[in-house]
């Protein structure tokens, strides 16, 4: 009798553990808006090939020599059907910085932590802290850097019609103490050059 107590005892202590996990994964998930597709930072990310179908010509906007403006760099880019994982190798392209005589928009420290999308179409981009640690402040260069996102995501991706900044997985007032970040930003076409 008492090896059939045990028995139940154990499987009872089995299953508490199971819904307290379970709970802990729930509330930990939790913490992104609802009804969004989130893609995990690379060191969570599976360990399968990001699916792509060829390559495309994608506009990335870094900023002009004068530090005023915003131009287009065409570059070819894996093709990703899913608009999270295209963002995501999007803005990482930003951070590794232009190829054809822009200037960086994003300090080459920074990582991306998280890119989620709303079914609304508002990009959620989750930087480490090394977006505002290394960025070299200033009005104009706060500008170029929130809007160099918004339009690099926007007009190459038709899911997204606005992106919101994140940084280290929470909402900040802003990037080196003059754009306000609390708002999600549509692309500046008049910024662009």
């Amino acid at each position: 009798m008492n090896a059939k107590r045990f028995g139940v005892l154990s499987c009872g202590a089995v299953l508490a553990a199971l819904v307290v996990a379970l709970a802990i994964w729930f509330l930990a998930d939790g913490q992104r808006p609802q009804g969004v597709r989130r893609e995990h930072d690379e060191a969570a990310a599976p360990a399968y090939p990001v699916e792509t179908t060829g390559t495309i010509e994608r506009y990335l906007y870094f900023a002009d020599a004068t530090g005023r403006h915003l131009e287009a760099e065409p570059r070819q880019m894996p093709d990703i059907p899913d608009a999270a994982r295209a963002a995501r190798s999007l803005v990482q392209a930003l951070i590794d910085g232009p190829r054809h005589g822009g200037t960086r928009t994003l300090p080459g420290t920074t990582g991306i932590r998280d890119v989620y999308l709303t079914p609304d179409g508002v990009a959620y981009v989750d930087f480490s802290r090394p977006v505002t640690d290394d960025h070299p402040g200033g009005v104009q260069a706060e500008v170029l850097s929130v809007y160099s996102v918004a339009n690099t995501l926007v007009l190459n991706l038709a899911d997204i019609s606005a992106v919101k900044i994140l940084i280290e997985g929470a909402e900040a007032l802003t990037l080196a103490g003059h754009v306000d970040l609390r708002p999600p930003y549509n692309a500046n076409m008049l910024l662009i050059k």
